[in-house]
């Protein structure tokens, strides 16, 4: 048979080719010509002489596909050679059960591959131009590489608008849906068809049918992906899915309102392009106690109760576009009480990093605040309580002594060999008196002063030896010879001690011994108790010291709070080392008195 080369044929517009599917010999009329077909016609050509190899196992597999009742998909396919102009088929047609009838355009001066296995550069020649269907080609990463005249026509983009960028034509609220459509074809998948909603330019949505095809180069790798976007053509189905979807982004706007209208919780969003509040949740106007328009014309209006002493920090975070975290703060409203708020703030950044805006959470922790004070009195006056008892005991024994040597001076009238005992008896009482006050009194933030650590020790021992009566235990002490030198606050170290000790106290409830010892170090003195209690797990050992969190049944943590709350002042450190059934240490760092203040 003489071979005519289909591919070589110099015809402007369509050719029309009878196939064969089974020997894949044909014979072509051209110009649509379609009309004269009388079958048998002689088939005198054939594929294998004319197309390339690579390129005929999916000629084959789309013909079949669709001749079985598959949905045909158009492709190009490469001359044999060089010398031969590819074709771009565009549709099939059925003639009987062993012939199809082909439409396809000669493609002049481009090297074209079939479309799932061409190079992404191929798709710059003519034929994608020729498809009535808006269609897209993206690189893998989902920038655009080429739009065809047909999406300009149906979306209103042009090429320049779109090359290079990322498709704006994509619902925000559907963007999960079209990255999952990207990564099935990067996955392997072959086609994806799809009834979804696009955008056009002028923000129009409109139903769509999606069909998507991953693009691979002559090697088989995947370089590229393509989609045909084909507008719905009936009215009705169209108009439903626009009702469909507006009716979701409806629903989900409204749920987020009535979120945002019913809860105590007030959230504001700080736009620092435009210095002002782009949007305040109605709780915002209560928490702050200002309408909600005078916040929006004046940006710092809602600091107008906020206390003077919190109003500088609350400032550095407006005028910081990188700050975050929380801040906890008074309002003083006229004719009302004290309210606390805390505020979590989280930055909003742009795609090169820069903060544009700032989320504001916000909620009343009023009855929070008053609560942990609470405690912390009911703490301090538990503690009182227990010591009072031990003091009670203390005292008991001098003043029998007094009562006795006086009425032994009344029967003697010997009052001078007395006097001395009735008088340190006295001086007894009157110290472990004035300890008592130390802790009952309300505690004011006093100057730290140079102190030596010795006389604090001792002088709180008799304290200390008082509560361990109480509960079945013994002290004992170990300290230097010499002074050991800080910078302190005496009254709060005490309140530190005496904590610690308690605690060690309430670990051992069998009895045991607590040893109190203090050395100095090369950073700072260090005072140590330890216990034979009963240990604290090692999971909780990095939670002592918050509010509410406790190792005893009954506690609530603020002694061991206020305790760190005073060390943190005092810029010093409390560490414990606890094994459960042998007991804990607890280590009270302090800083080192400096020459400078010795002088």
């Amino acid at each position: 048979m003489e071979n005519t080369e289909l591919f070589q044929a110099n015809i402007t517009g369509y050719l029309y080719t009878v196939l064969h599917i089974e020997s894949g010999h044909y014979c072509m009329i051209a110009n649509g010509e379609k009309e004269s077909i009388r079958l048998p016609s002689p088939l005198d050509h054939s594929v294998h002489d004319t197309a390339h190899f690579r390129d005929l196992p999916i000629f084959f597999e789309r013909i079949r596909e669709s001749h079985a009742g598959g949905e045909f998909i158009p492709f190009s396919i490469r001359g044999k050679d060089d010398s031969q102009s590819p074709m771009y088929v565009e549709h099939l047609e059925r003639l009987d059960e062993h012939h199809v009838l082909l439409k396809a355009i000669p493609i002049r001066n481009a090297s074209v591959e079939l479309a799932t296995s061409s190079t992404p550069a191929a798709w710059s020649s003519p034929f994608f131009e020729y498809m009535e269907e808006a269609a897209v080609l993206l690189k893998t990463n989902g920038v655009v590489m080429k739009i065809n005249s047909a999406f300009t026509k149906e979306y209103g983009w042009t090429e320049k608008d779109l090359v290079g960028g990322k498709l704006p034509y994509v619902p925000d609220d559907l963007l999960e849906e079209f990255q999952m459509i990207r990564l099935q074809l990067l996955a392997g998948e072959k086609k994806i068809n799809l009834d979804t909603v696009r955008l056009k330019k002028d923000g129009t949505r409109v139903p769509v049918s999606i069909r998507a095809y991953p693009v691979f180069d002559s090697d088989g790798r995947l370089v590229a992906t393509t989609a045909m976007v084909i507008s719905k053509e009936s009215a009705a189905a169209s108009q439903s899915l626009i009702r469909l979807q507006e009716r979701i982004i409806k629903d989900r706007d409204q749920l987020i309102i009535d979120i945002m209208e019913n809860t105590d919780l007030g959230v504001g969003q700080y736009d620092f392009i435009r210095n002002r509040f782009v949007y305040l949740s109605p709780a915002i106007k209560n928490l702050f106690e200002l309408e909600l328009n005078e916040i929006y014309a004046d940006a710092l209006s809602f600091q107008k109760y906020v206390h003077p002493e919190d109003q500088e920090e609350m400032a550095n975070i407006l005028c910081n576009p990188d700050s975050s975290g929380e801040m906890e703060y008074r309002l003083i409203v006229p004719g009302k009480e004290l309210k606390w708020l805390r505020t979590k703030s989280v930055p909003i950044r742009d795609s090169d990093g820069r903060v544009i805006r700032l989320i504001g959470f916000t909620q009343d922790i009023t009855k929070q605040k008053f609560t942990e004070e609470m405690n912390l009195k009911w703490e301090k006056l538990g503690m009182v309580g227990h010591l009072a008892a031990g003091i009670a005991h203390e005292i008991r024994n001098p003043l029998t002594s007094i009562k006795g040597f006086m009425q032994l001076m009344n029967e003697t009238d010997s009052s001078g060999a007395y006097t001395d005992i009735i008088m340190d008896q006295l001086e007894r009482i009157e110290l472990i008196v004035d300890e008592l006050l130390m802790l009952a009194e309300p505690h004011q933030e006093d100057e730290l002063l140079p102190t030596d650590l010795k006389r604090v020790l001792s002088e709180v021992s008799h304290l200390l030896k008082a509560e361990a009566r109480m509960h079945n235990c013994t002290i004992k002490f170990e300290f230097p010879e010499g002074p050991l030198r800080a910078i302190c606050n005496m009254d709060e170290i005490k309140h530190v001690i005496i904590n610690l000790v308690k605690n060690s106290y309430e670990a051992m409830p069998g009895g045991g011994t607590v040893y109190l010892s203090a050395w100095e170090s090369e950073a700072g003195p260090i005072i140590e108790v330890r216990d034979e209690g009963i240990g604290i797990p090692e999971e909780r050992l990095p939670r002592l010291g918050e509010p509410f969190y406790s190792n005893k049944e009954k506690g609530t943590g603020m002694g061991l709070m206020k305790s760190f709350k005073i060390m943190e002042r005092h810029g010093g450190t409390i560490e414990f080392e606890s094994e459960e059934g042998k007991g804990t240490t607890a280590r009270v760092r302090l800083p080192r008195e400096s020459e400078s203040t010795k002088s």
